[in-house]
């Protein structure tokens, strides 16, 4: 029984270690995606803050602090809602390709070729925005064809 306790116990000391052991790493390297990027141009801020009608005192527009593509994640979503980010149903996306492109247009990287499921009977593309221009961090819209209703955002840079 005293070596069961034993292997038992060693067990849970290393399980224990390499939580923390996990834990402490990822600390440590929670900002090495900076490194891969770099913040946002005032000008594209400026833009983006006008496009998205928030004021300058809006914490990405106040100018207080350096502010990545990613820091827009909220905003953006805010600004073009879906009621289920993976699939909205085809009747209720309202949200259409023109509206995008009108705020993001300038950060357009490409749209993709229409897509035919036939298994579903639905048609898609989707378009590909970078703010920073530096192909790191992206949205993704996805767009309902012929409709061109949007009914899905996804974003992640290029090494998620």
């Amino acid at each position: 029984m005293n070596n069961r306790k034993l292997f038992f116990t060693l067990v849970l000391i290393l399980i224990l270690g390499y939580c923390f052991f996990s834990l402490g790493n990822s600390y440590l390297h929670k900002d090495d995606w900076k490194k891969a990027t770099s913040p946002l141009p005032k000008e594209t801020i400026s833009t983006l803050c006008k496009n998205f009608k928030l004021d300058n005192e809006h914490p990405l527009c106040d100018g207080a602090k350096d502010v990545y593509a990613s820091d827009f994640n909220d905003v953006l979503r805010k600004y073009f809602p879906l009621k289920d980010v993976h699939r909205t149903p085809k009747n209720e996306a309202t949200i259409t390709y023109q509206e995008v492109d009108a705020v993001l247009g300038e950060f357009k990287w490409e749209c993709q070729d229409v897509e035919h499921f036939p298994e579903s009977g639905y048609s898609s593309y989707r378009c590909f925005y970078d703010l920073r221009g530096d192909r790191y961090y992206r949205y993704v819209f996805y767009f309902y064809y012929p409709e061109e209703t949007l009914y899905s955002i996804r974003s992640g840079s290029s090494e998620d």
